[in-house]
């Protein structure tokens, strides 16, 4: 007889050496553990009796919204340009809107939404209370395991999904060779799952119908959409190869029965359909036939691959401190003030693993590659202003760049509708990519108050992903074939939309810092946002330097070097902070959660403001003005009525900026909030605190961990430019910086500064110290040499070298 009975909980044994362990099962699904290849993801929630697994697949939005092509604003840019100068900037973002309805835009257009495929379903026999609970994930290999026992004996489930088999992985066994008795079906998630927003409204219009079955050894699982339209998906279908060791089963309607089994082992695929007519489930079968039904064999050509990513970096700070706590306890032992560095060395582990489970086929969405629900907030997408960056901010750093490939990937086979954005919204040549996509690149979303249309910095913002790239791998193919022909064209849009003013400067209008107004404007459509200017200058530069590189485009260089003599300059107001929007027209309105004005610093500190006492003086000033804004929050203060603490990804800006300027004080601060606010027990990370399951951070933690301790450009280095003074000594392994160099062991503390590094090449590099040192000398291959103070390292090719500094 199967019956449910609720578990009693104690403490269990020691947690994986890169892992946690966790005594609460998920009652919701962004409570669950997490599992993923980079194409299927798997939430486990981890009841012992009842269990549910909701299984993802990274494309899986399904169809609401047809696309249509962008508003034609083109041919009516001169009379928007013309309400924007007269400071009628509502009206020029409810012109578009009303042009878009005559153009068939008959509401607001969402992106579709990311939806569960299914459910694997879990049904043990029981018998008695359970005891002895834990649930656990291994980074290091991405096993989610659930342990327990009950008066029939001690049992486990694991599950991965298989890099190398592209595969979800569950097998059931007892822990000490007890029987296996349970119930397998696979069902659908349901509508009414807490987490989304409108998920009922969400299903009752896009799900059509769905059919689950069971025979022997098998069960599928095929759902079909409503809505349809040519090239896009018309349903999915999943398959389940049900691999029974020992004992017995018997089908019983879509269900499969198993008594007295050794071992349950579960193979499953999903494959998604854009001809619904034409079943994939007899190829999905043969596919799951010839792959080995052993779960030692599959986990170890899946480690291979996943675990050579994962184990490449580490963050080392807590000297074995708090080990051994659960998930649960380290969460409570560390608040604002007193962080725990056991946590903070956690969180840096989780976060990469997040971002590796969820890259690979793509790159990770708002919800990385786990949903479960129809609704989820901002359509689960990729929000390409900010949270999409946030994200991928870690993969070059963190010594994981194939995981930023994907995305290059999904830019480049958009690029045609990247180009009909720019033409028909602007008249433009060149790529315009827009704020939010899923199944297409095209600029649909947007209203009368987020006027999405004006923010044209998404191609630009995208470009330095594309050089960095390069600065960190060297690869002359990647810039020549991939990065400089997208620069090129976000540039070229530039080139055709930036106009004269009458101060000979570029004008950026329309224009749009995002989601934010001016402080004597209810709208948010503008001109001149700093933002644009910081974008813009960023790209041509980049664009330039990328040409001299590889030794083309001369006239286009004279060209973006005329441009960028004629940029905008950032204004300072009245309170010495740079402005938000480079005009007087416009006031600047601190009340926001997003730090936009301040991009030129999100990726470093350029020339044209370090050598700008005054300017950077203006840079520091708005960006304390954002944390101030922060600290009230933290206190418990609602700002504007919104959530205190809202949207991380913004906490991470402000820290890429504090880095930028060296304030390690503000960066350890903001690094405190974001470790002690934004987790859960199943260590996915929060778009609010302890809210909206979101895996933005997940990029952000390790990248802004990094950028306190190395920043570099390709022919110097400089160590711990924004270390927290707060911040525990300790060592990082395995992060990869600027200049084609990885940083096999970093470790430090108050009084010394050890470093072993490789270059793919043999270069000469400025080493950039913190403060006065007393000593430094290193590997017998290795030439130091110093003049005023200053410190170079003459780098082998490809070989290992160490450095030592003693600091005064």
């Amino acid at each position: 007889m199967i019956f449910r009975v609720n578990a009693q909980i104690i403490k269990p044994s020691k947690p994986p050496e890169r892992g946690f362990v966790s005594i609460k099962a998920a009652e919701k699904w962004d409570q669950a553990l997490v599992s993923g290849n980079g194409k299927y993801g798997a939430l486990v929630f981890g009841q012992p009796l009842d269990e549910t697994i909701v299984l993802n697949h990274a494309r899986l939005f399904m169809p609401l919204y047809e696309p249509i092509p962008p508003v034609n604003t083109a041919p009516y840019l001169t009379a928007i340009r013309q309400m924007l100068s007269k400071g009628e900037y509502q009206q020029a973002a409810d012109f578009v809107v009303e042009l878009s309805k005559k153009e068939g835009y008959k509401e607001k257009r969402w992106t579709d939404p990311f939806i569960p495929a299914f459910n694997i379903k879990v049904i043990m026999d029981a018998n008695g209370v359970v005891s002895n609970y834990s649930r656990s994930v291994d980074f290091s290999t991405g096993v989610t395991l659930v342990k327990w026992s009950d008066a029939n004996g001690s049992f486990q489930r694991r599950l991965f999904v298989s890099r190398a088999d592209s595969v979800v992985v569950l097998s059931i066994q007892g822990q000490k060779k007890e029987k296996v008795s349970c119930l397998l079906k696979l069902a659908q998630q349901s509508s009414k799952d807490a987490g989304g927003w409108g998920p009922e409204k969400m299903f009752s219009e896009g799900i059509k119908d769905y059919k689950n079955l069971a025979v022997q050894g098998w069960l599928t699982y095929r759902s079909s959409f409503k809505k349809s339209w040519p090239g896009i998906l018309q349903g999915y279908e999943g398959v389940s190869r049900v691999v029974v060791r020992g004992g017995s089963s018997v089908v019983t309607g879509d269900e499969i029965h198993i008594t007295g089994a050794d071992e349950v082992l579960v193979l499953t695929k999903i494959e998604l359909l854009k001809d619904y007519q034409h079943s994939k489930i007899e190829d999905l079968k043969r596919s799951l036939t010839g792959i080995t039904s052993d779960f030692n064999i599959l986990l170890k050509r899946h480690t291979k691959l996943h675990g050579e990513i994962f184990n490449r970096s580490r963050l080392l700070l807590n000297k074995g401190v708090d080990n051994n706590f659960t998930s649960e306890e380290l969460l409570a032992s560390s608040k604002f003030g007193k962080l725990n560095p056991a946590l903070l060395e956690k969180e840096y582990d989780a976060a990469r693993y997040n971002i590796i489970s969820s890259s690979d086929d793509l790159f990770p969405n708002l919800q990385g590659l786990w949903s479960g629900t129809y609704g989820p907030p901002w359509s689960g997408d990729f929000t390409m202003n900010g949270n999409v960056q946030c994200a991928i901010s870690a993969d070059l750093s963190s010594n994981m760049a194939e995981c930023l490939k994907p995305y290059f990937r999904f830019l480049e086979d958009h690029m045609d509708e990247f180009r009909l954005n720019a033409n028909r919204l602007y008249g433009c040549r060149g790529i315009y990519v827009p704020t939010k996509a899923t199944n297409h690149g095209l600029n649909n979303h947007f209203d009368e108050t987020w006027c999405m249309t004006f923010w044209t910095a998404g191609a630009g913002w995208a470009s330095q992903f594309f050089y960095d790239y390069y600065l960190y791998t060297g690869n002359l193919d990647f810039l020549k074939n991939h990065a400089l022909p997208f620069m090129r064209e976000a540039a070229l849009f530039y080139e055709d939309f930036l106009k004269e003013g009458p101060d000979g400067k570029l004008l950026f209008t329309p224009s749009y810092s995002p989601e934010n107004n001016p402080g004597n404007s209810k709208s948010q459509a503008c001109v001149n946002a700093a933002m644009d200017i910081g974008v813009a200058t960023e790209l041509l530069n980049n664009c330039i330097a990328a040409s001299e590189r590889l030794g083309v485009g001369k006239e286009d260089i004279i060209r973006w070097k005329a441009m960028l003599t004629k940029m905008p300059e950032y204004l300072i107001n009245d309170k010495g902070a740079v402005k938000e929007w480079s005009t007087p027209l416009l006031d600047d309105n601190e009340s926001h959660r997003h730090c936009s004005h301040l991009y030129a610093l999100y990726n470093g500190l350029p020339k044209e403001i370090a050598e700008n006492v005054s300017l950077k003086k203006a840079f520091e000033i708005a960006l304390e003005n954002r944390l101030n804004l922060r600290r009230r929050e933290f206190k418990g203060e609602s700002v504007n009525g919104r959530p205190p603490g809202e949207m991380a990804f913004g906490l991470v800006l402000q820290g890429f900026v504090a880095a930028s300027l060296h304030k390690g004080d503000d960066c350890g601060e903001i690094l405190d909030w974001l470790a002690n606010n934004y987790w859960n027990s199943n260590f996915v990370t929060t778009h609010n605190p302890k809210n909206i399951f979101n895996t933005d951070l997940s990029g952000g933690l390790p990248a802004l961990v990094i950028r306190m301790l190395v920043d570099s450009q390709p022919g110097w280095i400089e160590l711990l430019p924004a270390w927290s003074s707060d911040m525990p000594s300790g060592k990082i392994e395995g992060i990869a910086l600027r200049g084609q160099i990885i940083v096999k062991e970093f470790s430090w503390n108050r009084k010394n500064i050890s470093l072993i590094l490789r270059s793919a090449i043999s270069q000469k590099i400025q080493l950039k110290i913190p403060g006065e040192i007393l000593s430094i000398s290193g590997s017998k291959r290795l030439n130091i040499t110093s003049n005023k103070n200053q410190y170079y390292l003459s780098l082998p090719k490809k070989e290992y070298v160490s450095i030592q500094l003693v600091l005064k």
